[in-house]
């Protein structure tokens, strides 16, 4: 079975970064196989928020190294932009989502000083070199996101039982109760997953111990068989 990881450490060549572009969706596919399993104990979640976590920050790892190799194929005719600015330009490629007219005008200011014969036209290179990475982080970002809202919604019943289960002791009870708000609010948040690490988002909750389940009436038959 291929790893998530995996399916990011082969972008090393643009042509396995058209097979990512192509198919954003096995990135998702492998990381789905991975965590796709019951998450019977605290220690199940803490662990499947740190691999969906993880999933995330290595998305914008690899986008990094891939804006590296665009722009070394889309410059290869280029000496007015040097390879530590080029390097620069990828490593920080993230921060400038929103801001392509800044990395523009920044990529205009060196190709102008390393007398490019037209730096408006190096400018717009790198800006598109960003804008394509740029858009495949938004896929696999989107599927990863959807993949934590699912999972998080689906947990949320399963804790709020064993908040509310007289079976177990007080201190587990209000670490689901924890667990149950925390999954909520992923559900309807998944960006919040890269907040902290789930014992520490637990840990901030309020403590709460969660009203148990009513017990069922006992029937006629019960009080039958009770005598």
């Amino acid at each position: 079975m291929t790893s998530a990881q995996s399916v990011l450490d082969h972008i090393r060549s643009l042509a396995r970064l058209e097979e990512l572009e192509a198919r954003p969706e096995s990135y998702v596919q492998a990381l789905t196989a991975e965590v796709l399993q019951t998450a019977g104990t605290l220690a199940d979640l803490e662990a499947r928020d740190a691999t969906l976590a993880h999933a995330l920050t290595a998305i914008d790892t690899m986008i990094a190294r891939a804006m590296r190799f665009v722009l070394e194929h889309a410059l290869a005719g280029d000496t007015s932009i040097g390879a530590p600015t080029r390097n620069v330009f990828a490593s920080t490629v993230v921060s400038y989502i929103h801001q392509l007219d800044v990395l523009r005008g920044r990529a205009r200011d060196v190709a102008a000083r390393g007398r490019a014969a037209d730096p408006d036209e190096i400018a717009r290179v790198v800006v598109e070199c960003a804008e394509r990475v740029l858009v495949l982080r938004g896929a696999l970002r989107a599927g990863v996101l959807a993949l934590v809202r699912d999972l998080a919604n689906a947990a949320v019943p399963d804790a709020d039982r064993r908040a509310r289960d007289r079976n177990l002791d007080d201190g587990q009870r209000k670490r689901w109760s924890a667990a149950r708000r925390d999954q909520e609010m992923i559900g309807s948040d998944p960006e919040r997953i890269l907040a902290a690490p789930m014992p520490a988002r637990l840990a901030a909750w309020p403590e709460q111990l969660d009203e148990p389940a009513p017990e069922a009436e006992a029937s006629f038959a019960d009080m039958i068989e009770i005598d």
